[in-house]
């Protein structure tokens, strides 16, 4: 009988813990949304710098699911990729560079931006395994996108984008990581105001490296306020402008978008309302 009611209690242990992690979901806020002060329209667009993060997390305390799909948009910021020298995807994600100060000349006078990335990597049958990881990045504005995913080459082609070049190595990640990531941008609106989404998504060698499940939990990245001169609209004279750059806004404040998506095709947004930076 002993015996009886010790498989009894196991069972039930096993089954409160699936329970657990099936009923556990992943969390999301953006903690940071900063962008320069003004308001700006598309006639004079004003350069601006940006500055954004968010934070994933798991309502189960476990290591979150990951992330396939991003979508990132600041409300009335659009951008002007044609104002700033570029590179080609290739050039940005060069496997055989370890420190993006070796990239090629015409991509380091591409960069636009930079930051980081803290995940959480794991097995994929333990979430509650969370061996750290943390990257750097580099934002590089490219002239056509990754060929594994055609659509970031049309898009790219249509309105730009980046590259979001991901360099680590150990200590700082179980494994070394030097590539890039493709980005296009998208025109959208945010209360009617038009906007720059950034879309992505990510490889499964960035998703799952050596078979591993890497889920982000912060993020923060910088996109500095980098300049040149572009027509606004046709037959004008060319305006200077930034890379990033504010064209108008609905209210006295803007709203930083993010949409994520995971494996499972979940998706959910976080909103946050923009300070203001230099």
């Amino acid at each position: 009988m002993r015996k009886i009611w010790i498989a009894l209690a196991c069972a039930i242990v096993a089954a409160l813990s699936v329970a657990a992690v099936a009923s556990a979901v992943n969390t999301y806020e953006v903690d940071i949304a900063k962008a320069t002060k003004g308001k700006g329209s598309k006639n004079k667009p004003k350069p601006a710098k940006l500055a954004f993060g968010y934070e994933v997390d798991d309502s189960a305390d476990l290591r979150p699911e990951v992330i396939r799909q991003y979508r990132i948009a600041a409300e009335g910021l659009r951008s002007f990729p044609n104002a700033r020298p570029d590179c080609t995807f290739e050039q940005a994600t060069d496997p055989t560079v370890t420190d993006p100060s070796q990239l090629s000349r015409a991509c380091r006078r591409a960069f636009v931006g930079d930051g980081t990335i803290s995940n959480e990597a794991g097995a994929p049958n333990d979430r509650t395994q969370k061996l750290a990881c943390n990257v750097t990045l580099t934002l590089i504005n490219i002239s056509d996108g990754d060929p594994r995913y055609p659509e970031t080459q049309r898009a790219i082609r249509r309105n730009g984008g980046i590259a979001i070049r991901i360099d680590t190595d150990p200590p700082a990640c179980p494994i070394p990581v030097h590539e890039a990531l493709a980005a296009p941008f998208y025109d959208v609106k945010i209360q009617g105001v038009p906007t720059s989404e950034l879309r992505f998504t990510v490889p499964d060698t960035l998703a799952h490296p050596g078979g591993l499940d890497n889920s982000v939990v912060d993020v923060t990245s910088n996109v500095d306020k980098k300049t040149g001169k572009v027509r606004v609209k046709r037959g004008a004279k060319k305006r200077k402008v930034g890379f990033y750059s504010l064209v108008g806004r609905k209210g006295r404040t803007r709203t930083i978008r993010v949409t994520f998506v995971d494996e499972s095709g979940a998706k959910f947004t976080a909103t946050r309302t923009m300070g203001t930076t230099r």
